[in-house]
């Protein structure tokens, strides 16, 4: 188990991460979203021992990270968003290495390992390549590698399928879900909605540095109120404000995100057309409406204000 208790770092005038509480589960996959800048990177530096909290605590397996380090990083695997491999190795050696490094395996069990990973991920023609001159798909797969490879009790992956194209996706997904298979705890953070939704056992959304839900899709999704979302594209209009459709009591919730007026409500396809009469009398210039269920990105986007990219 995994536990922050109001974990905060400070940067110095800018808190990174900001009173963050949130228990992991033991054999738990958590997707964490949020955007460019929300804080992930830096909690799960935090939670692997790279840095240290400026307030709160973080535990992992009943062990303190600042005052038990060294036990902890004994535990954690993680894959960083941005390769961090030696590029002059292939990606045999790089993957040999980190086990030795990270692992008690014997020789013959570390280029086992690495000899599996390796073929699974189809780098195996590749293993002796010299990494910097592998393509970014192919030095992310060897960064995924490590981890994969090592099989830690907690593994991290900071968005872990970046650069890859479909069916490597769908690969290295499958091969998250056997590390969890085999009893690993695995941190996704991730800015990809299919990932986070399709891997995740839950999802836990971080804006500016803080917690602001958590919990299964289906839970996330049922926080909105009214089941469908109305999208309308505008080309110009009025300030857009909360109670713009007041007059319809299934309507719970207006937003405005770039050009689009964001609707939630119940009843759609009836209200539909009214609410385009409303729209157009009150001055919007509307170009085109979209009608939908609420999706994990419109929870994301209603937390948040901002859609990932």
């Amino acid at each position: 188990m995994i536990i922050f208790d109001k974990a905060g770092k400070r940067f110095g005038n800018v808190d990174a991460v900001k009173d963050f509480s949130l228990t992991i589960e033991d054999e738990e996959i958590l997707g964490l979203l949020g955007p460019n800048g929300a804080g992930k990177s830096t909690l799960m530096l935090m939670m692997g021992t790279v840095y240290r909290p400026t307030s709160g605590s973080i535990t992992v397996q009943n062990l303190d990270v600042v005052h038990q380090p060294n036990e902890v990083r004994k535990m954690i695997g993680i894959s960083f968003q941005d390769p961090r491999v030696d590029g002059i190795l292939g990606a045999f050696d790089v993957l040999n290495w980190h086990l030795k490094m990270t692992t008690t395996f014997s020789k013959q069990e570390r280029e086992k390992r690495v000899e599996e990973v390796l073929k699974t991920l189809d780098l195996w023609d590749a293993r002796g390549k010299r990494t910097w001159l592998m393509s970014g798909g192919m030095k992310k797969k060897v960064e995924d590698a490590k981890v994969l490879a090592q099989r830690p009790k907690i593994a991290v992956f900071d968005e872990p399928t970046a650069f890859l194209d479909v069916p490597s996706r769908l690969l290295v997904w499958k091969m998250i879900r056997g590390l969890r298979e085999e009893g690993s705890t695995v941190i996704v953070a991730t800015n990809m909605m299919d990932e986070a939704e399709r891997l995740s056992d839950r999802v836990a959304i971080m804006n500016l540095g803080k917690l602001v839900a958590v919990g299964t899709t289906e839970q996330l999704k049922r926080t909105q109120k009214g089941g469908e979302v109305l999208e309308v594209t505008v080309s110009q209009g009025p300030e857009v404000t909360e109670n713009l459709l007041t007059d319809f009591s299934e309507v719970s919730q207006v937003k405005k995100v770039d050009n689009k007026i964001m609707v939630y409500l119940n009843s759609g396809r009836l209200l539909l057309p009214k609410i385009v009469e409303t729209l157009s009398d009150l001055g919007f210039k509307i170009d085109s409406v979209h009608l939908k269920e609420v999706t994990l990105e419109d929870v994301f986007l209603s937390y948040t204000g901002q859609r990932l990219e």
